[in-house]
């Protein structure tokens, strides 16, 4: 818990007293990627040592919604920390899974920016994730937690039917809350995951500023958006990670998302917007599912008993369409 005086720091107050910070990506896989802006405002104001991190999974499939949890010996070259923990080096390629040999984004930011990288195991569940973000705390003497987010389903209320990826936010954000040192939610991209209408995101956010949970903001700047580019130049395509900035480059309007619905994209999009994660805490049920499972399995049938959602580690990694029809085409008689 935080446990700031009313008025709370803001997200500059916190970034002005530090000298090393831990910025990891909230959802994991590309979340990792919203750290780049984060890191850079701090380097403006001051902030000496950076360490960035992420979850360890990817959505490889083109169809679903699942992602593949990665095992951290998949990473090689690498230096691998602890079970739960390996820094992931400019030379390291993906040796195994479902994407082998391509760029993730740990490696492109890895390649791209010249500060420590580290993939985190999801395999141990919360306890396995929590421990690892302590020991990169430890190695770099982290003064701040920064856990990056895109989009909007970590502001799930346990109404919304769209949230597809509720798990990965919900140990980043408890880890945010149960440190030692200060922690603080960030997100950018505003709606831009598809995972919940703005309507009920704007209701969501605006419970959490009413209960003393905004900490401030900060807009994604030209340089930013040159940085990312480089990152994106190396992963590919990708219609929720680059949501910000396209935002910034003012490609906005209504657009189409995981290929099933379409989200406005707004100019709040270009702006990251801090928080405090006790008070997610208080309004996620996802999150409140999760506190106190000891493993990923114990934490996957929490979220599904409690809030009736399929976590992302549960969903189709792919599916195989077009499918084969159900009423196929006779075959006709050849004529004799």
């Amino acid at each position: 818990m935080n446990h700031w005086a009313i008025p709370k720091p803001s997200v500059e107050e916190l970034l002005l007293g530090c000298d090393s910070l831990l910025i990891a990506g909230c959802g994991g896989g590309g979340d990792i990627v919203q750290c780049v802006s984060i890191m850079n405002y701090a380097k403006r104001l001051g902030v000496k040592e950076i360490a960035l991190a992420t979850v360890s999974v990817n959505w490889w499939g083109t169809f679903a919604d699942g992602c593949e949890v990665f095992d951290l010996d998949w990473f090689q070259p690498a230096e691998r920390i602890s079970e739960h923990l390996v820094r992931v080096l400019p030379e390291t390629e993906l040796v195994g899974g479902m994407g082998k040999g391509n760029v993730t984004y740990e490696i492109a930011m890895a390649k791209t920016f010249d500060v420590p990288v580290y993939g985190i195991s999801l395999r141990g569940g919360l306890p396995g994730v929590r421990d690892a973000v302590q020991t990169i705390v430890n190695r770099h003497g982290c003064q701040l937690f920064i856990c990056a987010d895109i989009g909007s389903d970590a502001f799930f209320s346990g109404e919304e039917t769209q949230v597809c990826s509720p798990l990965i936010d919900a140990f980043s954000v408890i880890c945010a809350s149960d440190l030692e040192i200060p922690g603080v939610y960030a997100l950018n991209g505003y709606g831009g995951d598809a995972e919940m209408h703005l309507a009920h995101l704007n209701r969501n956010v605006g419970e959490c500023m009413r209960r003393g949970g905004y900490l401030g903001a900060g807009g994604i700047t030209q340089q930013d958006v040159a940085d990312l580019q480089k990152v994106f130049d190396m992963v590919g395509p990708d219609d929720v990670e680059q949501w910000p900035q396209r935002a910034a480059k003012g490609e906005l309007g209504v657009f189409y998302c995981k290929r099933l619905w379409g989200v406005e994209r707004i100019p709040a999009a270009a702006v990251t917007f801090y928080f405090d994660p006790d008070i997610i805490c208080q309004i996620n049920p996802a999150i409140q599912a999760c506190r106190g499972t000891q493993t990923l399995q114990q934490a996957e049938d929490a979220i599904w008993e409690r809030c009736g959602i399929l976590p992302e580690t549960r969903l189709a990694l792919d599916l195989p369409y077009p499918m084969t029809p159900q009423c196929p085409d006779l075959q006709q008689e050849s004529v004799k």
